[in-house]
């Protein structure tokens, strides 16, 4: 059978009532269309396949060997300085999931700044803590976002200065029954408040802990929760976001050096008036630094909202500077990342790549929004030239999830592990699934596919269609004869020789729990 007959067959066999299905599916080694139905070069709601855009696009911009750095410093006269956080737009720092790899917590970064500011003999802070993000706007949340999703730690916000992806994790340990249960927070305090009681159950009365957020801040930009329900057994974590990340890292950090003996005699103040004279005083005491790559690996992987975001005002930053430098002849010093400005460095990115950019709007860096919109066959043809054309294309490729194995893959087309890497996508009402489908030795041919569902049907529907359009690729792949020595395009073979080489475990999980 032909691609088309298989694909046919495909849609038939798992049918998406209410639903509008674009696909299209190109040859890795040489960008020719394979197949493209009908829809294929519609504008459609793409969900969290706008993160294959995003990242894509960082990638080009920044490289493969980029770190997101977070300073530690000082800055004024001695007996009175002021402790400065300069943040450069690290959405990882105190990634939970990032720190457990090596066996660590989020607030162990703390205990490392600590550790940094007695080494330097800094054993009080007689000033202030000031946070300086002179990087990010100050829109710290999508405006196309709806209510619900900013109470939900998936629409955390975003900013120049993050910890612990900006959310506060709580977790309920039941005592005796009838009493309270202890509730304990990452992090134990700075910038959140809580209020109400989680009971203690017995084994055979009823379990269902309830963490609320209230929609407004407090008036110094503490987010505010609210917890309920009972527990019968241990339970967490649950997580909420906050609304101010630049308070949050503030008051936690303050809050952190004070558990671990160094006082903070002054307040917490935010991108002070003079940012331009404290940062020319500094004198570093720490730095931390996250590779680009392992921000990638949640984005893509774990499809982390709200690291894609700091991605696309990364993207938004770079863009920003090159305008500015090239319309002031050289001074770019008041750019800011902003979603805007991520949209067109994703546009001139896909232009500079020779891919369609009509069906194009990169509202935000996730897909969370639902201004955005991309066709299937311009996404097709973006991860082609991921993978045949660009320099970084291995890491772009090993940064998705991994069919059977990883991420938001590892429940779904186990029977492919190993030759399916690619990227969900699901918001009310769109369903998706893009990425690569490799010959079972991984030498023979390899397609790029994008299979985007729009319409009120079935989510599960819509996924058990698109897996059976990756199992038709695969089969028909199977049924191609072994390309000619010399016909695999060479950075293909480079990047089949990445993934082979990759060491990927079955305990990557995505955050569906938080």
């Amino acid at each position: 059978q032909t691609l088309a007959q298989r694909i046919a067959t495909a849609i038939a066999n798992h049918p998406t009532p209410k639903s509008e299905v674009a696909i299209a599916v190109v040859d890795g080694n040489d960008g020719d269309r394979l197949y493209a139905n009908s829809n294929a070069g519609r504008a459609m709601l793409p969900a969290s396949n706008m993160k294959l855009v995003t990242s894509a696009t960082t990638l080009d911009i920044y490289g493969a060997d980029a770190v997101l750095p977070t300073v530690l410093a000082t800055s004024g006269a001695s007996g009175g300085e002021d402790l400065v956080v300069v943040g450069l737009g690290d959405p990882a720092f105190g990634d939970a999931a990032l720190l457990a790899r090596d066996g660590r917590e989020p607030m162990d970064v703390f205990d490392d700044w600590a550790d940094a500011l007695r080494d330097a003999g800094v054993t009080a802070v007689a000033g202030d803590v000031v946070v300086v993000d002179a990087v990010f706007d100050d829109a710290f949340v999508h405006p196309t976002w709806s209510p619900r999703n900013r109470l939900a730690w998936y629409g955390a916000p975003i900013a120049g200065v993050n910890f612990n992806t900006n959310c506060v994790d709580f977790y309920f340990e039941p005592t005796t029954p009838g009493r309270s249960a202890e509730v304990r927070t990452v992090p134990p305090e700075g910038g959140f408040v809580w209020t109400g009681t989680v009971a203690s159950r017995g084994k055979d009365e009823e379990h269902g802990p309830v963490l609320g957020k209230r929609a407004e801040p407090t008036e110094a930009g503490w987010a505010q929760y609210v917890v309920r329900g009972g527990v019968r057994n241990a339970a967490g974590p649950f997580s909420k976001p906050v609304d101010n990340p630049r308070v949050f890292f503030g008051e936690t950090l303050r809050a952190a050096l004070v558990a671990r003996g160094i006082a903070v005699h002054g307040e917490v103040r935010i991108n002070p008036e003079g940012t331009a004279a404290i940062a020319a005083n500094l004198r570093q005491v720490a730095r931390h630094e996250t590779p680009l790559l392992d921000v990638m690996g949640r984005v893509n992987t774990d499809s982390q909202n709200m690291m894609a975001e700091g991605l696309a005002k990364l993207n938004g930053l770079a863009y920003e500077r090159a305008v500015g430098t090239a319309d002031s002849g050289g001074d770019s010093g008041g750019a800011r990342g902003s979603w805007g400005g991520g949209h067109l460095a994703a546009v001139s990115f896909l232009r500079q790549a020779g891919i369609d950019t009509a069906t194009i709007v990169c509202a935000d860096g996730s897909g969370l929004s639902r201004e955005n919109r991309v066709s299937a066959a311009s996404l097709a043809d973006l991860l082609g030239h991921m993978l045949r054309d660009h320099e970084h294309g291995e890491h772009y490729v090993a940064s998705l999830a991994a069919a059977g194995r990883t991420g938001s893959l590892r429940r779904r087309l186990k029977e492919l592990e190993g030759r399916v890497w690619a990227k969900t996508g699901t918001i009310n009402g769109v369903s998706a699934l893009s990425g690569y489908v490799f010959s079972p030795d991984g030498r023979g041919p390899v397609a790029a596919f994008s299979v985007l569902h729009n319409g009120q049907g079935s989510a599960s529907a819509a996924r058990r269609q698109q897996d059976a359009v990756v199992r038709a690729v695969a089969d028909w792949l199977d049924a191609q004869p072994a390309p000619a020595p010399g016909k695999v395009d060479p950075e293909v073979e480079a990047v089949i020789d990445h993934l082979n080489g990759l060491e990927v475990s079955a305990g990557s999980t995505p955050e569906a729990g938080r």
